[in-house]
């Protein structure tokens, strides 16, 4: 039998396996957590706040005023009027893997950069204060005159129960500004639920303006009076997304974009609307024309690439989208164990390294011999379709095509050798 070497990198979401990693979308930690009044910091750098649980709070939970280098992960926010995390004047922020239940806004950050707000589950904004009419209404998170590179709201999972929450728009990106190295990135998200607020929906670029922004790969049920919009700005795209939507008495379309601020911020250009799969039925019961582009965003590069698919339904989403990381292997999310879908219990050889080295790229260190010249890299997405294939015939490796910003598993494997390793790529 013929050994190989083999490198796999798989995106992490609908997969079972049999050792737990983690999930592509929402909070990945299982751990235990230490209550905590609130926390305010000014003008501090390069720390840490994990581990820890906050509920009943009337004041902003954590609140960070120019400060910068901050890691906020694996904390529960229970039950706040106000938002779970507020930054200002603030720099290189990473949230990551943390949980809000209840709170109004989860996150707001206003004139910051290097933002990034991933893999966090979200459920039920607006809290206890989800009133009758509609004047509370919360965000998952808000980019507020966010600016510059490194900022990302992605593979977070959002969910919110009609009657029990208060949405308004649930991501939103107001008067921000990336670049057209480093756009901001609002990607894999899953969202389900919205409404009944006659404006909010699941996520809105350019309100008022702003630039080099994209939106893609999201799936979105039934997240309000709208899909993905485009509020104003230049640079802007929205692509490869899927949303659905049923009836309800606030329901309008999938898909729009028109330039609200043109008189005070100037004229659209350069806009993309491309690959997007929908289905969304307004209030009138009416499911075709699902996407609107108004006069003064024309013209939209893409637009006739958009899709209605008639087929499309809420099972775009699993069932259960907050708190995968706690369920079982029963969970009714999963599959059953296919040994094509799934990861071996790998016990990790020293002679194989796996690391990030100093510019984020993934690395692969054999010592010894490659037992095996048809060794080969294999990459795949979160849907577990090949992306790309190499062979690994060199004792240090740098994988190709560096993905996108995420948690990654590498396998390797050298003849009797192996090692893995789940890294998070910035």
């Amino acid at each position: 039998m013929k050994r190989n070497n083999y490198i796999i990198i798989l995106g992490l979401a609908l997969l079972c396996l049999p050792i737990h990693l983690s999930y592509g979308q929402g909070s990945r930690y299982t751990g235990s957590y230490k209550k905590s009044g609130v926390i305010q910091y000014t003008r501090q750098s390069n720390f840490v706040i994990e581990g820890l649980e906050f509920s009943g709070a009337e004041g902003d939970i954590i609140a960070l005023y120019a400060c910068e280098n901050v890691i906020i992960r694996n904390n529960r926010f229970l039950s706040s009027y106000k938002r779970g995390i507020y930054l200002t004047d603030c720099k290189n922020i990473t949230i990551i893997d943390n949980t809000f239940d209840n709170v109004r806004t989860a996150l707001t950050a206003h004139r910051s950069e290097g933002v990034k707000f991933d893999y966090n589950d979200v459920f039920n904004l607006g809290g206890l204060l989800a009133l009758s009419d509609n004047t509370i209404n919360g965000f998952a998170a808000l980019f507020d005159k966010v600016t510059g590179s490194g900022n990302s709201i992605s593979y977070n999972a959002i969910e919110n129960i009609f009657g029990d929450s208060s949405p308004g728009d649930i991501i939103n990106v107001n008067q921000s500004n990336g670049t057209a190295q480093s756009p901001i990135i609002v990607k894999g998200n899953w969202i389900r639920g919205g409404g009944p607020s006659p404006n909010g929906g699941g996520i809105l670029l350019g309100d008022i303006g702003g630039s080099y922004q994209i939106a893609e790969d999201n799936i979105l049920v039934d997240p309000g009076q709208y899909g993905i919009g485009i509020a104003g700005g230049h640079n802007m795209t929205v692509r490869n997304n899927k949303i659905y939507a049923k009836k309800q008495y606030f329901t309008n379309v999938a898909l729009y974009a028109m330039n609200y601020y043109e008189s005070e911020f100037g004229k659209s250009h350069t806009i993309t609307m491309e690959n997007n799969i929908v289905n969304y039925t307004n209030k009138n019961g009416i499911s075709g024309n699902s996407w609107w582009i108004g006069d003064n965003m024309n013209p939209v590069a893409g637009i006739e690439t958009n899709k209605y698919d008639k087929t499309l339904t809420a099972s775009i989403l699993p069932t259960k989208i907050i708190g995968r990381a706690q369920s079982t292997s029963s969970d009714d999310d999963q599959e059953s164990n296919n040994p094509e879908d799934s990861l071996p219990d790998i016990e990790n050889d020293p002679s194989i390294q796996i690391y990030l080295d100093r510019y984020n790229r993934v690395c692969v260190n054999v010592q010894g011999s490659l037992i095996s010249s048809s060794a080969e890299i294999i990459g795949a997405d979160n849907e577990l379709k090949i992306i790309y294939r190499e062979s690994l015939n060199r004792f240090h490796t740098v994988l190709p095509n560096r993905p996108a910003p995420g948690n990654y598993t590498i396998l390797v494997r050298n003849g009797d050798k192996a090692h893995m390793k789940t890294l998070y790529v910035p």
